[in-house]
């Protein structure tokens, strides 16, 4: 047999009182979570990121092909025009020519002599 204050069992009873607040919190979400969703309802609540879109949008601009990756590598050698210019000229950024000067992409096109 065990003999409790009135404290201890003022204090038991209120452990009992949260664990069953607890238990009854944790039946409703499980309860909520469990209802299933339809493809209208997730699509309206989670609209698309706004950065993916840019991203398609980027990858459809302008590409070089290898003629033009030739001829930015001729200027660049010849040393008479920023890589600046020579992007404007080709209607893509200052960093994709910088890329082809130092080699890092259209390794494979090399400049005839």
């Amino acid at each position: 047999m065990i003999i409790l204050t009135d404290a201890q069992l003022v204090e038991l009873t209120n452990q009992i009182n949260q664990i069953r607040t607890i238990i009854d919190t944790a039946q409703v979400i499980k309860a909520t979570a469990a209802q299933p969703k339809t493809v209208t309802e997730a699509s309206a609540k989670a609209p698309k990121p706004v950065v993916k879109q840019r991203r398609k949008a980027r990858a459809r601009r302008v590409m070089l092909n290898a003629a033009q990756v030739v001829e930015i590598k001729r200027r660049l050698a010849a040393g008479n025009e920023s890589a600046a210019k020579i992007a404007r000229d080709y209607g893509v950024h200052v960093t994709t020519v910088n890329l082809i000067k130092y080699g890092k992409t259209w390794k494979e096109v090399q400049v005839p002599a």
